[in-house]
């Protein structure tokens, strides 16, 4: 009888173990999204970004006023409370909101597999209204046929308190600097013929801070990080432009920009989409030359 027991508990954790496994194939595989989900449309850009771009999506939002303004296309992928960066608890399972960093976007975007990033959306603690939606509009983006791809990051690395640079491995993803670099090189591999424009962080003061010029929450303030991304814009030759020491927000005039500080309002949002507007035209007319 007890060798019975023992067969019936040896089989039930069996069963179990089993029925995990399978569950594990299929909540991974059916969420891949490979070629056959592209659509077959045309963006001048695509964004990837913070909620400097993300955090409104229809109306009065930066791609809306950038459209009207500059006459191009613009998908809007980003997702407020987005580092380039990584953390130091990315590798652990339960970490659901790094699959949406800069790097492990870019490496979706390359691999065209969505899977992980489908897959945590439900247990983000960050996530908006807007994340299923713009997931969705990225994965089905076919970057082979996109003109411009814009990089804005920068902000929530600063607050978040990530290493700015690591000279001993300049692809460190943990860093700032390192996860630019590594995802310029996935999309650069991946889409040749996609031109990558770098957007520094705008100036921001947090509530009940000093300004990002003083406050510095553990990787430095903020002008370094500015810094740090136009070195790489050089280093890769890329083109960039440079919000944070050019579109003239400052401690002064910051809050007629914004909601709180860092989250831009009406205003700031057609400010903002206007100097990206006129910067990118400058930049192309520059290429033209």
């Amino acid at each position: 009888m007890e060798d019975l027991r023992k067969k019936e508990l040896y089989q039930q954790i069996w069963s179990i173990a089993a029925a995990c496994v399978i569950c594990a194939f299929l909540l991974y595989f059916g969420y891949r999204n490979v070629d056959a989900g592209l659509e077959d449309r045309h963006w001048d850009v695509i964004a990837l970004g913070d909620s400097i771009i993300g955090k409104e999506r229809e109306g009065e939002a930066v791609q809306v006023y950038f459209e009207e303004y500059s006459g191009m296309t613009m998908l809007n992928a980003a997702f407020g409370g987005n580092c380039a960066s990584v953390g130091e608890n990315a590798d652990r399972y339960s970490y659901h909101e790094e699959s949406l960093s800069l790097c492990a976007l870019a490496k979706a975007s390359c691999d065209r597999d969505f899977g992980v990033q489908k897959a945590d959306m439900g247990a983000n603690s960050l996530r908006a209204w807007y994340f299923e939606d713009a997931l969705e509009g990225l994965a089905a983006a076919d970057f082979s046929k996109a003109d411009i791809l814009l990089l804005e990051f920068g902000v929530n690395d600063y607050t978040a308190g990530r290493k700015i640079d690591n000279p001993e491995d300049p692809l460190d993803v943990r860093t700032y600097g390192g996860a630019m670099r590594y995802a310029i090189e996935l999309f650069q591999e991946a889409y040749p013929n996609l031109e990558i424009i770098l957007v520094t962080p705008a100036f921001c003061q947090v509530v009940d801070r000093e300004n990002c010029l003083k406050e510095d929450f553990g990787g430095g303030t903020l002008d370094a990080y500015a810094d740090k991304e136009k070195e790489i814009a050089e280093d890769y030759g890329l083109g960039v432009i440079d919000v944070f020491y050019e579109i003239g927000f400052c401690e002064e005039n910051i809050m007629d920009f914004t909601e709180d500080g860092m989250h831009l309002d009406n205003t700031g949002r057609q400010f903002y989409a206007r100097f990206l507007a006129e910067k990118m035209g400058e930049l192309s007319e520059r290429d033209n030359k």
